[in-house]
């Protein structure tokens, strides 16, 4: 309630630029990148990203990741609803990939959370979690697609799920924490699932 207040009380205004309106205007978003999809990666239906990890996009995932700006979700939930709806996803329930204890310690919330929210919002459909960490995987950042994989084998858990599943995350790279999040959720009784991840790298 308190940040709809806010919200109404001082108008939001491009984090990119400045410009008063909204959380990003039209001329930055226009310098987005154009949508990237047709990843295939195991155990997962379809990827779906709006925009390639770089200019615009990489500065809001950025700045919500690192810097904690809420406002920096908007557009992004914007890019990746779109694209979900234009491409027909068929979920039953939302779910997103959960960070690491650390990170959310550390940062204090987990990003991908906040964009599942907004997404699940969105398409009007239920919001769950599901998968948690349960190894202590190195950090990705360096790692090749074989050593990434390896590095996951074993870093998350999953509860017991049913139905299609929309598995959210912000950044999409080798499709393995993907691959290994829907290993789980296929495991636990999941019949499907598609990735909605708000940048491809």
């Amino acid at each position: 309630m308190l940040p709809e207040l806010i919200r109404s009380l001082v108008p939001p205004r491009c984090i990119r630029c400045g410009v008063a309106g909204s959380a990003l205007c039209a001329g930055c978003r226009s310098q987005l990148p154009p949508p990237t999809e047709g990843a295939r990666f195991a155990f997962v239906d379809r990827v779906l990203c709006p925009w390639d990890y770089d200019g615009a996009a990489r500065k809001l995932i950025l700045d919500l990741k690192l810097r904690g700006l809420s406002a920096a979700a908007d557009p992004l939930v914007d890019g990746m609803v779109e694209l979900a709806l234009r491409k027909g996803v068929a979920a039953s329930w939302v779910t997103w990939v959960p960070c690491r204890t650390a990170d959310r310690r550390r940062r204090g919330f987990d990003h991908a959370e906040v964009l599942a929210r907004g997404v699940a919002r969105r398409l009007g459909l239920p919001r769950r979690l599901v998968l948690s960490r349960i190894g202590v995987a190195a950090d990705q950042v360096g790692l090749s697609a074989t050593q990434r994989a390896r590095n996951l084998e074993h870093a998350f858990g999953c509860r017991e799920v049913g139905g299609r599943v929309l598995l959210v995350d912000d950044l999409v790279t080798t499709g393995a924490t993907a691959s290994a999040c829907a290993r789980m959720l296929r495991a636990s009784g999941a019949i499907g699932v598609e990735v909605l991840s708000a940048c491809r790298a």
